[in-house]
């Protein structure tokens, strides 16, 4: 269980490696990311999901969920590009999982290769993106954030508005809305996987709800309380609470808390505090992050995210907060909590208080 909890609050910064051809992106893709949208020109719930083995060898995949007597449904094809031209150019292509003798998988395919071609376009004719680019709304929220393009798409009804975020990966199309505001293709997850035959990425979760629990029902027990330090960072637990390594401590099988500092590249203005914001929300070693239910705030250059992650493994749901707060060295002070989502509930002011408590 505590191995569990640990895969909740690991970062792993690697080194930037590439972009799609045809233009620069302000945080670079790596291998392994991916990134999923709902997408509701169907007319049954359906996901569209896009993920990098490399600079050469994607992944597009159609998912839809089991519903309305309707069987699940996957159509997925890896294909690969010349990363050397201007524009998007499919270089070869195998479609992995397609019943040919359905006319709907067929058009599926033909649907994505339409969206990859078109994403690519569009993009390429933004240009430059990045939190300077004029009219790009900035450290507002993880809805508002990005630029928006007004634009004609027939393939999504006409008269849109594109959202673009230079946080999402590949295209950095974040959601596309139609006259009255509604999104039609929205993105609901980031993530990486770690190897090839990491299944991460095969479908979308559903998360589980945590049913109906009392807030605060379970009152805690007064005991002594110390002070947890790394560096700077110092937090005040009680005698419920164990260290397990120099920045970690565990309350048995229910809470996790770590503290770490990150030094800051030497990058354009904002660049560090998105590409850590992009790692942090993504999906990754085995368990999911909503990002639908995520909540950013951002104030000056820290950042506050709110999170809840599932582990399909256990099936448990988690609540997780996490603080990136600039200190005088320039470097960022990383703040992780994760409980499990109902233990949380029913001691919220409890571990409300406990996170509240920590400085740096």
């Amino acid at each position: 269980m505590k191995k569990i909890l640990l895969s909740l609050l690991l970062i792993n910064l690697s080194v930037l490696v590439f972009a799609l051809p045809g233009f620069n992106s302000f945080i670079q893709d790596k291998s392994g990311e991916f990134v999923y949208y709902k997408d509701s020109s169907f007319e049954r719930e359906s996901y569209i999901g896009l993920l990098s083995y490399d600079e050469y060898t994607y992944q597009i995949r159609y998912y839809a969920p089991a519903a309305n007597g309707l069987p699940e449904k996957t159509v997925a094809c890896l294909f690969t590009i010349d990363s050397s031209k201007e524009a998007f150019e499919m270089t070869g292509e195998n479609v992995i999982i397609a019943d040919y003798s359905s006319e709907e998988d067929v058009d599926i395919v033909n649907y994505m290769h339409d969206l990859l071609y078109e994403f690519s376009s569009r993009r390429i004719n933004l240009g430059a993106l990045h939190p300077k680019t004029e009219g790009y709304i900035n450290k507002v929220s993880l809805h508002d954030n990005g630029l928006k393009v007004n634009s004609d798409y027939p393939q999504f009804g006409g008269s849109v508005t594109i959202i673009y975020d230079c946080m999402i990966p590949f295209f950095n199309l974040k959601r596309i809305e139609n006259k009255k505001g509604n999104a039609i293709f929205e993105c609901v997850e980031l993530g990486k996987i770690s190897s090839a035959e990491d299944k991460l990425f095969d479908k979308v979760v559903k998360f589980p709800g945590t049913g109906k629990i009392k807030v605060n029902s379970v009152k805690q027990k007064k005991s002594k309380t110390f002070t947890g330090v790394i560096g700077n960072q110092k937090i005040t637990l009680d005698e419920s609470w164990s260290q397990k390594m120099a920045n970690m401590w565990v309350q048995n099988d229910d809470a996790i808390i770590t503290m770490v500092t990150y030094t800051n590249s030497a990058a354009p203005d904002f660049y560090n505090e998105y590409s850590i914001l992009r790692n942090l929300l993504q999906s990754k070693d085995g368990y999911y992050i909503d990002l639908g239910t995520c909540d950013v705030i951002f104030d000056n250059d820290n950042l506050r995210i709110y999170s809840e992650q599932y582990l399909e493994a256990s099936r448990k749901l988690y609540y997780g907060v996490k603080y990136l707060t600039l200190n005088k060295e320039n470097n960022y002070d990383y703040l992780s909590f994760a409980a499990l989502k109902a233990t949380y509930l029913m001691k919220r002011s409890y571990y409300d208080k406990i996170i509240k408590s920590y400085s740096n």
